[in-house]
């Protein structure tokens, strides 16, 4: 087994997310040294996000799906947070013990196909390890032709109408050789992205139903189609479909934070809090609900709290975005000393290491147009310190203090 101690490098090995000392880990692990393959276990607590740079490169991540510290299909969302096009058939194996009728709903809609059933029977035991030999020395148990499906539902989903003409080009011409006669269900799904992507939302819609009617148990094209009409500020049917796919599996995280965001742009604040909370309910270490839950508690004045919950996200860039987007907006309407109070405010919820050199910036630009100049150039020097080649900060400097009639010292 590898030394967990080596953190210096990306990880090249199997990567076993699995809670300590259990028969789960003894099994998988005497099963991967008898095969000579590198592997590290790591607990389910993981900072996943923090550590993608080391982790990315494993050929295979093995998950225990009843995991205590944190349940392996959060785990899995918060993977396809980070890099929505992983291979999540081909790099993952879920390790499972008793699956209830939502967990194998929830495993199919994230879209795993590699499941070894684990139990402590012996005879049961053998065949399971062989499972795992099998997908282990075998990078990919499935036809040439469903890797290629599978490749272009990938390379669909990230179509979109600012999408290059060559990127919707290679899904239509993938979608024709591999179509058939008989269109199938992600066929028209694929269909509905290259739709959408040329800005034929009717025809969008009606394929998405289509690969509806071909299969109504087609996950992706339910979290597509939402997808698609919160784009379109279509909320309420947006808002429909998620329920339904709730009521069918409410193991998903990222489900209740798209609920909860739908709520929020709907002002329904009460109900989005509520989701929010839901969501960490089920996985305390949810960047998505972390953030969201504290932009509600800092408009409402609770900092206290937006800073707790910011501090213990693993990446709080979408927040800072949206608080640097809101004192923007005070700027150019010329509320300044409102603005000024937001960016106080947000410098309070703000995590040290995340108070970025636009936030300095916005501050410096929110003085010098409030007609304060000298007060500017010390929050535009912050900004410098905090990112050397901020070419904006840098202009805005030396205007000021050209202004001023201060020798320019630019950091």
């Amino acid at each position: 087994m590898t030394n967990q101690k080596d953190t210096g490098r990306p990880f090249s090995e199997t990567v076993v997310i699995t809670d300590d000392q259990t028969w789960i880990w003894q099994l998988t692990t005497g099963l991967l040294s008898r095969l000579g393959s590198a592997h590290v276990r790591l607990p389910s607590t993981v900072p996943l996000r923090q550590s993608w740079e080391r982790l990315k490169l494993a050929p295979h991540f093995i998950l225990h799906w009843e995991c205590q510290g944190r349940s392996a299909s959060a785990l899995i969302e918060e993977i396809l947070s980070i890099n929505p096009s992983f291979d999540v058939a081909g790099r993952i194996v879920v390790l499972t013990t008793d699956p209830t009728h939502e967990d194998v709903v929830t495993i199919a809609e994230l879209g795993v196909t590699r499941i070894v059933k684990m139990t402590s029977r012996e005879q049961d035991m053998a065949r399971a390890m062989t499972e795992l030999q099998t997908h282990i020395n075998s990078k990919n148990t499935l036809s040439p032709t469903e890797q290629r499906w599978r490749k272009l539902i990938r390379a669909a989903s990230m179509l979109s109408e600012a999408s290059p003409a060559e990127a919707r080009d290679y899904v239509a011409a993938e979608l024709r050789d591999l179509g058939g006669a008989e269109k199938s269900a992600r066929y028209h799904d694929v269909e509905a992205f290259l739709h959408m992507s040329c800005g034929r939302d009717r025809e969008a819609i009606l394929s998405w139903h289509r690969a509806l009617e071909r299969n109504p148990k087609y996950h992706h094209a339910y979290f597509s189609l939402a997808t698609f009409y919160r784009h379109r500020g279509r909320l309420d049917e947006a808002i429909a479909i998620l329920q339904k796919m709730q009521a069918i599996s409410r193991q998903s995280t990222a489900r209740l934070v798209a609920m909860a965001e739908i709520h929020v742009a709907k002002k329904e604040l009460a109900l989005a809090e509520s989701l929010y909370r839901s969501a960490l309910d089920r996985d305390p270490l949810c960047n998505p609900a972390l953030g969201g839950l504290a932009e509600l508690r800092f408009h409402a004045g609770d900092l206290e709290q937006a800073r707790f919950l910011l501090s213990k996200s693993q990446s709080v860039q979408k927040t800072a975005t949206h608080l640097n987007e809101l004192g923007i907006a005070m700027v150019r309407e010329g509320h300044y000393q409102e603005a000024l109070e937001h960016y106080t405010r947000a410098q309070y919820v703000l995590p040290q290491q995340d108070k970025s050199a636009l936030l300095y910036y916005n501050i410096g630009l929110c003085y010098a147009r409030w007609g304060r100049p000298q007060i500017a150039c010390e929050f535009l020097k912050i900004a410098l310190i905090k990112e050397p080649q901020f070419k904006k900060a840098q202009r805005l400097l030396a205007r000021l203090e050209t202004a001023l009639k201060v020798e320019p010292r630019v950091a």
